[in-house]
């Protein structure tokens, strides 16, 4: 199964801010920057799975893109929800575009009601820095009892992490089209380590063997 954050019956679509000029159509190119760094703000038992990553304009006129979710139908939202992960594992072997679960287990996996995206408007130059936790992207929790899970299994030790965003033309509301030239294209951050203390499962691995 492939997690979908752009669902086909979209009962409300909120945006989150206003265009500074109004525009019509979509800006193909890219110029939309985008790093990873642990969040050294994090506390806690989990707080190396914490991490911030920071948008960045790097055009001169506004640029409007949709990183996440404020509702997102019976599944915990994010900010970053629309971002997937890249993982290489400690013998290389890499785990691609692993995508955003929320809470779980259990995980829910489709619906069919309100969604409502985080839509951010930047200025020319302009950054912000966004929550990203990994134990939304894999389950952490106890495996010796997992089963009823159909996903991949990751050995513990140290990854290599990126994350990527990646928005289609036809994945931007029709709505959103009207009044503002909205993001699409893909963009990728610089690549971090982060540790994984014990074995760990993604339920909806995207993985290229």
């Amino acid at each position: 199964m492939k997690a979908l954050l752009f669902v086909g019956m979209i009962a409300c679509l909120t945006v989150v801010g206003t265009a500074t000029h109004q525009q019509t159509g979509i800006e193909p190119g890219n110029g939309l920057g985008m790093s990873i760094a642990p969040d050294e703000a994090a506390s806690g038992p989990d707080k190396a799975m914490h991490f911030k990553v920071t948008f960045s304009n790097l055009r001169s006129e506004d640029l409007t893109f949709i990183p996440g979710t404020l509702i997102a139908c019976g599944m915990t939202p994010s900010k970053t929800s629309a971002v997937k992960l890249n993982l290489t594992g400690p013998q290389g072997k890499q785990h691609r575009h692993l995508p955003y679960l929320g809470d779980g287990p259990p995980y829910q996996f489709g619906c069919a009601g309100q969604i409502e995206f985080y839509v951010v408007i930047l200025h020319g130059g302009e950054s912000v820095s966004l929550p990203l936790k990994i134990g939304k992207y894999v389950d952490l929790s106890d495996l010796s009892d997992s089963k009823q899970y159909d996903g991949a299994r990751f050995p513990a030790g140290k990854y290599s992490l990126q994350a990527e965003l990646t928005t289609e033309p036809s994945e931007i509301p029709k709505s959103m089209l009207k009044t503002k030239n909205v993001w699409a294209g893909r963009a990728t951050s610089n690549i971090v380590q982060v540790q994984f203390a014990s074995e760990f499962l993604a339920p909806m691995d995207d993985y290229s063997k």
